[in-house]
């Protein structure tokens, strides 16, 4: 009986390994087509263009915060724990995901037609873009997969979805079209991963759609909550964007996107760190206090000087990385570009610090360091912006990311302990 289940917890392990490895695949593969498809399209597009584009985004993917009525953070256990009933589940949740969508669209063209009436081409691009609002519903299905360790469904899906983009940008690029056909290629993709993962729930047993009201509406309450949480933290993330939009104009909104996209392209060594420490540290936590600090002190030291490394080379070679990735039309975005490098860094020990705030079971606080970040990202935004532009956002980001990484802990005594970890680790103390 006992080898039967350790060959049980093999097959287990060996399953979860592998699904694992299917996820890092295609975000690798998406992150690689991505990079590459976005250089060159913003090259072809132009500042001004390319931040139209941009301004739409954000103004999407605040609004996606609210459209997703806080489901992502109880689907998955709703799935475990209802293995009987997960046709119910997903029937209600995703029936109730497409009307706030609906809604969700209705409210960001009544703010476009608002703020921006005069200008046609951010409605149109606006309009074509919000239509992810609707179809990023397929992540329900996505998670249900996830509930079955079936990731390797939706990987094959996205990589089908992310090539078909890719070809019909490819497309655009080669006849001339204009931006707003570039603006439908982000809600293409959504529509092609939901259409295939709806086939492959259905070829892979998934029960039968069904809708409860009751259901739903009972759903939506444990998920409310999270709401809040995920508005603070896409605000924090996309307000720069729309108010460089509001304040200024949409050429500076292209060249601090550049800016943006280029601090973040060493995310992945992080996020690697952080998904492969994880594990051990949370062991360490209920077997040994003391490899528990240092295990921590390790990861916060590996984040801190990897970027580091990058922000100073980023800093020097700035000019450059701008010339050579997007050319000389973005010449403009090198100022921005050496301020947000440097506040990646704090971004990413915020993400790593997360591993101790589970451990420590201290979740709510993650809420009040992003409104703070929030409240003083807005302030200096509205202060400097108008004044400097997109340096006065990167500069703004920049505070804004120390304040919610360092300052906001030292405000409650039961997390003052995880900025002297993170202090110790930067200064390799107890590393060894």
């Amino acid at each position: 009986m006992k080898k039967i289940v350790e060959k049980i917890k093999g097959l287990s392990k060996r399953k979860v390994a592998k699904n694992a490895m299917w996820m890092i695949g295609e975000r690798i593969f998406q992150m690689i087509l991505s990079l590459f498809i976005g250089i060159v399209s913003a090259r072809y597009l132009g500042p001004e263009n390319y931040g139209t584009l941009q301004y739409g985004a954000a103004l999407v993917t605040l609004v996606s915060a609210i459209a997703k009525l806080g489901l992502d953070n109880i689907i998955v256990k709703e799935y475990v724990n209802r293995k009987d009933e997960n046709g119910l589940v997903l029937g209600s949740v995703f029936a109730m995901r497409m009307i706030s969508g609906l809604l969700s669209i209705v409210s960001i063209m009544t703010y476009t037609f608002i703020f921006n009436g005069d200008d046609n081409t951010i409605i149109i691009t606006t309009f074509l873009q919000s239509f992810i609002l609707i179809f990023e519903a397929y992540d329900l299905i996505d998670f249900w997969f996830q509930s079955q360790l079936k990731s390797k469904y939706v990987s094959i899906a996205k990589t089908i979805a992310y090539v078909v983009m890719a070809i019909y940008k490819i497309v655009l690029l080669v006849l001339g079209k204009s931006v707003e056909w570039f603006a439908f290629a982000t809600s293409l993709e959504y529509i092609i991963i939901l259409i295939i993962l709806f086939v492959m729930y259905l070829k892979n047993g998934g029960q039968k759609l069904q809708f409860s009201f009751y259901e739903g509406k009972k759903l939506i309450k444990q998920g409310y909550h999270f709401i809040l949480a995920s508005l603070l933290i896409t605000l924090y993330t996309q307000m720069d964007k729309i108010m460089i939009g509001e304040l200024r104009n949409e050429t500076e909104v292209g060249l601090y996107s550049i800016a943006v996209a280029i601090s973040t392209i060493w995310g992945f060594i992080p996020n690697a760190i952080i998904i492969s420490m994880r594990p051990t540290i949370y062991e360490a936590k209920k077997n040994n206090e003391e490899i528990y600090q240092k295990r921590l002190k390790q990861l916060y030291a590996l984040v801190f000087w990897c970027g580091i490394i990058f922000a100073l080379g980023t800093t020097i070679f700035a000019d450059f990385i701008v010339d050579i990735l997007y050319g000389e039309q973005y010449k403009g975005a090198e100022g921005a570009l050496r301020i947000v490098s440097w506040s990646t860094i704090f971004a990413y020990l915020g993400t790593a610090r997360s591993v101790w705030i589970v451990c420590e079971d201290k979740n709510k606080y993650s809420k009040k360091y992003v409104f703070w970040g929030a409240v003083i990202n807005l302030i200096l935004n509205l202060i400097m912006i108008p004044k400097i532009g997109i340096i006065g956002a990167a500069i703004a980001t920049l505070i804004a990311q120390i304040i919610v990484a360092i300052i906001a802990p030292l405000f409650y005594k039961e997390t003052k302990s995880s900025v002297t970890g993170i202090i110790d680790g930067i200064l390799l103390k107890g590393v060894k």
